[in-house]
């Protein structure tokens, strides 16, 4: 059935839309290789994206025009929610990121030709509800539209949820504070099943250590079950052949970090455990100057980095106070995220590692996700071809990546930050 809305062109569109996504299906979706497939995923999110637009300038001129008034809809959220049949958490996003194409113009431009994810666009409509934050983001927008191209989802979501927060300074109490002081946690039986159901929150200190702890705990326990898989299949072992899942072994490695911390003698700390935060030059010199003030610091939202090796941010004053007290490394970088020149060891161990790893939360391998802490560190241009050990010579690639990096794949660098991954032929393939 063809498009029966009033506007005759409108629904010739429409039409137009739908016969040719019929067409596309005819063709039974069929890349005819891997590269052939990377185009099908760029073509048809390109193609998703400009729809989406669509959605959200829909969701704008019915606000606009009061066009959910007249069935008694409270606003144009609520009409759409109903008529599209859309979660609220959806319909609120569509309606946020429709408020911020109002207002910034660029990043709508750049919404409906396609140039932008819709988990970016989610994000920055998150962010502009904030009114606090708007007006800077209105004077963003070109900076805002480079990290959405260039940045994962993941990493544009934290880059520019850090920047809001950093913006947004209203309150009567520093956020790092206020989490700290409303520290909680719960371990709470049910008394239908006799299940035991956790719960907690943290200040970012607090919580940035127990996360690196914890995931050795659950490294551990992942290789366990990977030895036990290989005695039974051999070195063919895969994910497939591990007896628990990703959920039960967390369980088992909080459980027995529980079990070793009962075992341990009171007020012992893990083995060589040391805690790292990597600091920009600027927020840890402004860092400084505050305390010689006696003021609350003011960190550059562009500028700003206090952050675990993972990624996870930490409230800088928080991180100077515990560093007084408790075991952590501190390491500061400049802007290119370079820390300082180790030497020519054959390895990546120790400090060398930490300022090899320091400018990278993950595996750089284009996609991948694996944490930076899990990752082996390697080197770009070859040991064994007089590549130095030193951070612009190092990159963290998990244990997968690497092996195939040793297959003729290599990773390198563009001038703004991107990593591309060459084939061994020559050819691009991200």
């Amino acid at each position: 059935m063809g498009s029966i809305v009033l506007l005759a062109e409108a629904a010739e569109a429409i039409d137009t839309i739908g016969n040719g996504l019929d067409a596309l299906f005819a063709t039974g979706m069929s890349p005819a290789d891997d590269r052939d497939a990377i185009q099908w995923i760029t073509e048809l999110e390109t193609l998703s994206r400009r729809v989406a637009a669509a959605q959200t300038g829909l969701v704008a001129v019915i606000d606009r025009d009061n066009l959910h008034a007249a069935d008694g809809h409270a606003s144009a959220k609520v009409m759409v929610r109903h008529h599209a049949k859309l979660s609220e958490g959806d319909a609120k996003a569509r309606t946020q990121v429709a408020a911020a194409c109002r207002d910034l113009p660029d990043v709508a431009e750049a919404w409906q030709a396609g140039q932008v994810g819709a988990s970016q666009m989610r994000v920055i409509g998150e962010v502009h509800a904030n009114p606090r934050v708007r007006p800077e983001m209105e004077a963003r927008q070109l900076r805002l539209l480079d990290d959405a191209k260039l940045m994962s989802a993941r990493r544009f979501a934290q880059t520019t949820r850090s920047w809001a927060r950093l913006v947004d300074q209203d309150g009567p109490q520093p956020a790092g504070e206020r989490n700290h002081e409303g520290r909680d946690f719960k371990l709470i039986p049910d008394p239908i099943d006799a299940s035991w159901t956790l719960s907690g929150s943290f200040g970012t200190m607090q919580g940035a250590e127990m996360r690196e702890i914890f995931d050795h705990f659950i490294d551990a326990e992942f290789k366990a079950d990977w030895a036990a898989a290989k005695v039974l299949v051999g070195d063919r072992v895969t994910k497939a052949d591990l007896e628990r899942t990703d959920a039960q072994r967390r369980a088992d490695a909080l459980h027995r970090l529980f079990r070793d911390a009962a075992a341990a003698p009171e007020g012992a700390v893990p083995p060589g455990f040391i805690h790292n935060i990597h600091w920009s030059a600027e927020t840890y010199e402004e860092l400084l100057a505050s305390l010689s003030d006696n003021r609350a610091p003011r960190p550059g939202p562009d500028t700003h980095m206090c952050r675990t090796p993972d990624g996870f941010d930490i409230d800088p004053t928080e991180a100077a106070t515990n560093s007084l007290l408790f075991s952590f490394r501190r390491m500061v970088v400049d802007a290119k995220g370079v820390v300082i020149d180790l030497g020519r060891a054959r390895r990546f161990t120790g400090s060398a590692r930490t300022a090899a790893s320091g400018p990278h939360q993950r595996c750089v391998w284009p996609g991948c996700w694996v944490q930076v802490s899990a990752c082996e560190i390697d080197h770009l241009h070859e040991h064994a071809k007089g590549g130095g050990t030193n951070p612009t010579n190092g990159i963290p690639l998990c244990g997968r990546h690497n092996r195939w990096k040793q297959k003729g794949f290599t990773v390198h660098r563009e001038p703004d930050g991107t990593w591309r991954l060459t084939r061994p032929d020559g050819t691009q393939a991200a």
